[in-house]
């Protein structure tokens, strides 16, 4: 802390001070204090200036805290390195499927040196999500990075794109899994997609959950698959070298500009060909959704993983796909651009292998279709919980425990996108590169924010700065690319991204909202008092003298608006405070009052020894006293500090609890958790500077300033 902190600390904390003895002992309960007042709230609105800030202390109830210790270190299954590379690889070999032929119409004969592109960039976005992701290590992507270096309102445009990209890997694998079903049986594609998306639903509510076993075999299914149609491919190559030949003698694609057709040239070809060669990569932001769920060290294994399957496949496919097919023509590229895969197959090897190739695909993109309900299902309730969203997604049917309200509105929300686009595969995957270049974007910005705001964090990677920076930039050329092609896409993308974050900004807002109904309402529809014979209104003035919860506000419908506000002013936030730093508790409710709806803030210190406050035959050495004098003066202080904050901020209560008998870790989290009946996700901390916050933040402790 600088001098003029100092100043600034000596001066508020030389004002009186409670007696001492509120912090005196008591069984596991808590002794409470409330602060003098130097003025009063009573006077105002009680749904806008909560009741005095107390002191409490609590002492640790060591049977409940070992069985909260118990809880955690039990041991848990965590996913190895391939079924967890087999969950994210599903969905980014999937996407070879349905992407090669529309690279293919933008990209033409430079197909493979788009791929190759695109697979540079990944390599600069394996060292970005790795330092993101391990400096904090919790599900949740873009979304949890930004929650932890930014605002809610930023984080939660992360979330929208989140639940877009996951919105269209379910309607764009449905709709590719239909079409390569299309080719061995007559299916009509708009009405089977729907059907499928129901019958996965009802699936998910049922309870069906992704497999990673079943996951696995799936992957090796596919990689077996692709690896077959590559080796009969390179075969067909080396017998027929002329279709190779003749595709590299056609003219550039001609492109659509912002509307206007513009002639292919070398130009077009590489930067729209990129562009769109970035649905390729789809699916490798999915490891980050689930880390918590793999084990220690295989999140770094997975992402080189996918980097290298992704690689492999794509650059070679694409390569092959020209010496197999012709470029332009029936039976081509262009003419087949949905099922590439399938006619390489009927034409390399025969009707068998574009049979194997569909079914193949079928399977692969259905799990897709199955994996966006699973990863919709726990983004919509982790946003539910930090109340970006409202609370009743989070409620579960009876009959299997699942949440049925996200899982209908989700399949509302793809069949309404399958049915306004009729299945338009070009549109669909125009759309999801759009949402999947936003989490990418958001990723690189959260990692460069992690790098200036939260330096201290610990991490196993640390990315160059040259990197985050170029791999901005490509994904924003990216996106550019893909707007000026199609501006029409946008236009969808834009329309459901609105949807998303109006719902979001709804909620965040939601107390301004109802004070300006409420204001609305007064000048509208006044309530009218009982006056006596002065002229006073004798409701008014007995709510005011008792400072009754239910006190008038002066519009009809008022009472219900301010029982709305109260109750959701009433739920608390945690800060924990390690020491007395009048600047570090200052910017914490700076934050909370920014972000958070409510009227009450718990500052917590927690102190290890049990006997604090009580002279003790364990004091055997002039340390021991020594300790605990400083521990007693860092306690009055940030009581203090409570206080002083408490008087400053009229529209908060600032509470100070004093937690003792434990050290501050995962099992002390957890058991507060349940003591104090706040979930660990509205529990705040400062930055810390060791590996401890992996443990804290493991249960959803957010950090929130430097």
């Amino acid at each position: 802390m600088n001098h003029a902190d100092d100043g600034l600390r000596t001066s508020l904390l030389a004002s009186p001070a409670p007696d001492a003895s509120a912090l005196s002992p008591h069984s596991h309960s808590v002794m409470s204090h409330h602060h003098p007042r130097l003025h009063r709230r009573l006077s105002r609105s009680s749904w806008m200036y909560p009741p005095d800030g107390e002191t409490r202390r609590i002492q640790v109830d060591r049977q409940s805290l070992q069985r909260s210790r118990a809880h955690l270190d039990a041991p848990k299954r965590l996913l190895g390195q391939w079924p967890s590379t087999a969950i994210c690889g599903n969905d980014i070999l999937a996407s070879v499927l349905y992407s090669s032929g529309i690279v293919a119409v933008k990209a033409g004969k430079l197909t493979p040196l788009a791929q190759l592109l695109v697979a540079l960039v990944l390599y600069l976005f394996r060292s970005i999500y790795e330092e993101a992701v391990t400096a904090v290590p919790l599900n949740g992507g873009s979304y949890n990075v930004l929650l932890n270096t930014t605002s809610k309102r930023v984080a939660a445009v992360a979330a929208s794109l989140g639940i877009i990209s996951y919105l269209t890997t379910g309607v764009v694998s449905g709709t590719s899994a239909m079409r390569y079903l299309d080719t061995q049986v007559d299916v009509q594609v708009v009405p089977t997609t729907v059907l499928l998306l129901f019958v996965f639903a009802l699936l998910s509510i049922i309870g069906i959950a992704e497999s990673a076993t079943v996951a696995l075999v799936i992957f090796v299914v596919h990689v077996m698959t692709l690896t077959l149609l590559s080796g009969f491919s390179i075969y067909y190559a080396v017998a027929h070298p002329e279709t190779f030949w003749t595709n590299l003698k056609t003219e550039f694609p001609d492109v659509n500009v912002a509307g206007d057709i513009i002639k292919g040239n070398v130009l077009t070809g590489v930067f729209f060909g990129y562009s769109s060669a970035m649905l390729g990569i789809t699916g490798f932001e999915t490891s980050a959704q689930f880390v918590e769920e793999q084990a220690p060290g295989v999140f770094r294994k997975t992402l080189r993983n996918m980097w290298a399957f992704a690689t492999v496949y794509n650059v070679m496919l694409s390569i092959l796909s020209l010496a197999v097919l012709p470029l332009e023509g029936p039976g081509g590229i262009y003419d087949d651009k949905d099922v590439v895969l399938a006619t390489m197959g009927k034409v390399v090897a025969g009707p068998w292998l574009e049979s194997w190739v569909s079914i193949d695909a079928f399977v692969v993109l259905a799990g897709g279709v199955l994996t966006s309900y699973v990863g919709i299902t726990g983004l919509v309730r982790r946003l539910a919980f930090d109340r970006i969203l409202p609370a009743f997604l989070t409620r579960t049917n009876k009959w299997r425990g699942t949440n049925h309200y996200i899982i209908l509105q989700f399949f509302a929300l793809q069949a309404s996108l399958v049915v306004l686009l009729h299945a338009d595969a070009t549109v669909l995957a125009g759309v999801f590169t759009f949402a999947f270049l936003g989490v990418m974007a958001l990723f690189a910005f959260g990692c460069i924010l992690l790098k200036l705001k939260r330096e201290d964090i610990p991490r196993d990677v640390h990315a160059p700065w040259w990197s985050c920076i170029v791999g901005l930039v490509m994904v924003l050329l990216g996106l550019m690319g893909n707007l000026l092609g199609d501006p029409t896409i946008f236009i969808y993308f834009s329309l459901y991204f609105i949807v998303f974050v109006s719902a979001m900004f709804i909620m965040l807002e939601r107390v301004f909202i109802l004070r300006i109904a409420l204001y609305i309402l007064k000048h509208l529809f006044p309530s009218r008092g009982i006056r006596n014979e002065h002229g006073q209104d004798i409701a008014a003035s007995d709510s005011q003298a008792k400072s009754t919860e239910m006190a008038r506000t002066g519009a009809i419908g008022g009472r219900t608006i301010t029982a709305v506000l109260r109750a959701i002013h009433l739920s608390p936030i945690v800060f924990f405070l390690k020491t007395p730093d009048l600047s570090v508790l200052n910017k914490a409710i700076l934050y909370v009052r920014k972000n958070e709806h409510t009227h009450n803030l718990r500052v917590i210190h927690v102190s290890e020894d049990a006997n604090f406050g009580e002279e003790s035959s364990a004091e055997v050495t002039d340390a021991d006293v020594r300790r605990r004098s400083l521990e007693r003066e860092d306690v009055e202080d940030m009581r203090e500090m409570a206080r002083v904050l408490d008087l400053t901020y009229p529209k908060i209560k600032i509470d100070f609890v004093h937690v003792c008998g434990s050290s501050f870790d995962n099992a002390l989290i957890h058991w507060l958790s349940d003591e104090l009946d706040v979930p660990p996700n509205m529990m705040f901390v400062r930055q810390p500077g060791t590996k401890h916050i992996h443990q804290i933040a493991a249960l959803g402790v957010r950090v929130i300033t430097g």
